[in-house]
């Protein structure tokens, strides 16, 4: 089974945003708004799903696990 983070301990900002505004929540600032670590372009974001899905595992294999940094 996979699984999406949305929270602000393990899920991207992108996740947590998207998730929100599915459910019609207000897109909310995490903390104080003041995180200075590594941020990723959403058009990196949306190319790493692009690959994992064109490498999706076949039947019987494991998940691979991608590091959203790397």
């Amino acid at each position: 089974i996979n699984r999406f983070d949305y929270d602000g301990d393990y899920g991207t900002v992108l996740n947590r945003f998207l998730i929100q505004a599915a459910i019609g929540y207000p897109i909310t600032v995490h903390g104080t708004g003041g995180q200075t670590r590594a941020f990723i372009h959403i058009q990196d974001s949306v190319r790493r799903i692009e690959l994992a899905i064109e490498d999706a595992p076949k039947a019987g294999e494991r998940v691979k696990i991608f590091n959203q940094m790397t």
